[in-house]
């Protein structure tokens, strides 16, 4: 068995302690993906800060969108990688797999959408009933959101406690994005949002891709 293949099965404590150790093997597009996507969305922020149905706000918004989207299926790859078994480069399989990707992080995104016109505390819901999603979408699945429910299904423990940690961050970081819109304002927020934005989803996408490589036997 290789040392890739192996990461999934050596966790045992926490796939969020073991996910720290074993994410920076993708390192380079990751932390690479962070940076422009930071740069951009910090950049759009500071030559158009105002909101409405104007024409430079809504091509803003277009360019915003695809930028959360690729960083989201960048990250979502180096995960893939890190854990095993890397049978391609982060970017190849982010090629191969983008359109699937796309077509279930948007499903996944009007989720998130619609749980937030209910209530926030739903999004919370939706989240951690949906984490293998985009894992899958980009494993190259076609049914993402079945293969998500039998792996949530598969280890239902290592689910709960993890989503119960979770929880628990999400407030916080709720919390701190409240904190930091009031007392920064513009461009420095929007470059401390998505910096902490990306880096900390990086990390959960790795624990989920262990748990779900355990999951579905593929340790």
């Amino acid at each position: 068995m290789s040392t890739q293949t192996s990461t999934a099965a050596t966790f045992r404590v926490s796939a969020l302690l073991k996910a720290l150790r074993v994410m920076w093997k993708a390192a380079g597009p990751a932390l690479l993906f962070i940076v422009v996507n930071m740069v951009v969305q910090a950049g759009l922020t500071y030559i158009d800060t105002q909101s409405g149905f104007s024409a430079s706000f809504l091509i803003g918004l277009i360019v915003s969108a695809i930028m959360a989207m690729s960083l989201y299926a960048v990250l979502t790859a180096c995960a893939l990688h890190a854990v095993g078994p890397a049978t391609s480069t982060v970017m190849a399989r982010v090629r191969e797999n983008l359109g699937i990707f796309t077509m279930w992080a948007l499903v996944q995104w009007l989720l998130v959408f619609i749980a937030a016109l209910i209530h926030p505390g739903v999004v919370l819901l939706v989240a951690v009933l949906t984490p293998f999603l985009p894992i899958a979408a980009m494993d190259g699945h076609r049914n993402a959101l079945a293969v998500n429910f039998r792996t949530l299904g598969g280890h239902v423990g290592r689910w709960l406690l993890t989503s119960l940690v979770l929880l628990v961050a999400g407030v916080v970081l709720y919390l701190l994005a409240a904190v930091n819109t009031f007392f920064v304002k513009g461009t420095p927020a929007s470059v401390f949002f998505w910096l902490v934005i990306g880096v900390v989803s990086w990390w959960l996408l790795t624990a989920w891709t262990l748990i779900y490589r355990k999951a579905r036997g593929e340790d």
